[in-house]
């Protein structure tokens, strides 16, 4: 199945999207290095555009909540709440970055949106 191959170490590197997490806080809670926003974009898109499509949306799912590996080991979760920037915020930005107004990737879905990361869901 698709969803066994969406796992960190096969699909995708262990701990994928460091560079979206570091975009992802610098647009919504305004902290993080000083890099020019487009800089930090870049580098986050080109992350998420070596993870094949079928495996970005649970790419940005780990980013988010983490993961735990078949060797126990703890993975992604890397929004935290933040003083004045909550991680339902910055959570809710990172479901956008295949989108096209962020890195229009395609996904498992054949288009630029991972719905299951969408508030509601």
């Amino acid at each position: 199945s698709v969803g066994g191959q969406c796992v960190p170490g096969l699909a995708m590197p262990h701990n994928p999207l460091g560079a979206c997490r570091t975009y992802v806080v610098s647009q919504i809670c305004h902290v993080g290095p000083r890099l020019f926003t487009w800089d930090m974009k870049r580098r986050c898109c080109d992350e998420l555009l070596a993870i094949p499509a079928y495996c970005r949306c649970e790419a940005l799912r780990i980013l988010m909540d983490g993961v735990v590996t078949q060797q126990g080991v703890f993975e992604g979760g890397y929004l935290k709440d933040m003083p004045n920037c909550p991680r339902v915020t910055q959570r809710s930005y990172a479901a956008t970055l295949v989108a096209p107004q962020e890195c229009n990737l395609p996904t498992i879905h054949g288009s630029p949106y991972c719905p299951t990361l969408q508030a509601g869901y």
